[in-house]
């Protein structure tokens, strides 16, 4: 009973050890072993099913022979302490070394471990099958067995490892936030917006073109709130080729997106419409800027500046004094991930914007916001927009009772 308990107790750690990767190189070998692995993995409720019900087995047989033998030897004013001594014995020789030597010698009892198992499963079919059908009956539907934040952890523990590099590493745990960002906090505000008027003329389009260094521009009549269409440099070429003057017949269609909008569903949207900019527009209608892929992009890969692009503004920034530099456009969650604060991300996505809301008018050089364990200074501004601040933490209260009574703090 004890050996069968023990040897359950290997199989179990042994399984869920065991990993993916390990598993598709026995594959690739050809081993039988990595495909009967594969299959228990894949239904890993039979081979855990059949773990445990050997094992209760095991554990009930043996406590009750054991108890009727101690109850003979004995007699029964002992068979409490044989009962204590029993389950210790159980619990240190069945369950703690036993799972210990499959978790740490996975790699080398993976194999025998494999079509042990296989034949476990095999022989104990006939009490699986019901048991199976009512464990599917109480499993959650679309249930999933890693989650994000799973994923996002083991990336960590790989970059804190040696695993993977940085880049790596903030690669993947891009990839897993982009459920959380919204296209308003990736997009060109309209007050950066590069567009052209309907009226100008190939000439003038041209020129602005050139000046801007922008491959595809936004076109707009009357004002930025009614975009018409997408301006591409290879049309606006050809049109001058041909001396056509007006812009208005080689406009293309522009995709509109609202701010609420992910990132994450936006990206296979245009890469199946073949979209590299969209308009995106506020909850009232009106333009509240613009996005293109490559914006997009960027919130998995980092900062792509080709030569046309100004420098990118630096975002955080640690001074002398102890302060620290912000650009105001930074997202307030990148702030709060940065420097463990909790600033509201609601209405305000970016620093900026959520000083010129607590503010509630146009900022100026010197204005402070107060935190709940720091201060923001604004030290420049950019036309009516905040560019940076500077955070200043607060020195933490003095107890008053950590000094015995009438003796000052010392300074």
């Amino acid at each position: 009973s004890l050996f069968i308990s023990s040897l359950c107790s290997v199989l179990e750690a042994v399984l869920l050890s065991v990993t993916h990767s390990y598993v598709e190189v026995l594959k690739d070998q050809g081993s039988k072993a990595g495909h009967h692995l594969h299959v228990m993995k894949q239904r890993i409720d039979e081979p855990i099913a059949a773990i445990l019900t050997l094992n209760t087995i095991a554990h009930t047989a043996g406590a009750a022979l054991g108890g009727l033998q101690a109850g003979i030897v004995f007699g029964e004013a002992r068979i409490g302490w044989f009962t204590a001594g029993l389950t210790l014995i159980i619990l240190v020789f069945s369950e703690i070394i036993p799972k210990t030597i499959g978790a740490t010698f996975w790699q080398q009892l993976g194999r025998p471990a494999a079509h042990l198992l296989w034949w476990m499963v095999f022989i104990m079919k006939p009490i699986l099958i019901p048991l199976n059908f009512f464990s599917q009956l109480l499993r959650r539907k679309g249930g999933s067995t890693v989650s994000r934040a799973e994923i996002e952890v083991l990336a960590e523990i790989g970059y804190s490892e040696g695993t993977i590099d940085e880049d790596e590493w903030q690669v993947v745990t891009n990839v897993i936030r982009l459920g959380e960002v919204t296209v308003g906090e990736v997009m060109t505000p309209r007050t950066d917006m590069v567009a052209i008027p309907l009226e100008s003329n190939v000439e003038q389009a041209i020129a602005i073109m050139l000046d801007e260094g922008h491959l595809r521009l936004p076109v707009y009549s009357e004002s930025i709130d009614k975009i018409e269409g997408l301006l591409v440099a290879r049309d606006l070429w050809r049109a001058y080729r041909d001396g056509v003057t007006e812009i208005s017949g080689i406009l293309r269609p522009i995709e509109f997106r609202p701010t609420t909008k992910l990132v994450e569903d936006l990206i296979p949207e245009m890469r199946t419409q073949r979209a590299k900019m969209a308009i995106v527009i506020d909850e009232f209608g009106g333009t509240a800027g613009l996005v293109t892929l490559e914006d997009l992009l960027e919130e998995i890969v980092g900062e792509i500046q080709d030569e046309h692009e100004e420098d990118e503004p630096i975002r955080f920034e640690d001074l002398d004094d102890g302060t620290v530099r912000i650009w105001g456009g930074v997202a307030v969650r990148d702030v709060n991930d940065r420097l463990d604060l909790t600033i509201s991300e609601d209405p305000h996505d970016t620093l900026g914007g959520h000083v010129f809301g607590v503010l509630n008018r146009i900022g100026r050089v010197g204005d402070v916001v107060e935190l709940e364990n720091a201060h923001l200074r604004i030290t420049q501004m950019r036309g009516r927009r905040v560019e940076y601040v500077v955070l200043v933490r607060k020195a933490p209260p003095i107890d008053e009772f950590a000094y015995p009574p009438g003796t000052p703090p010392s300074t």
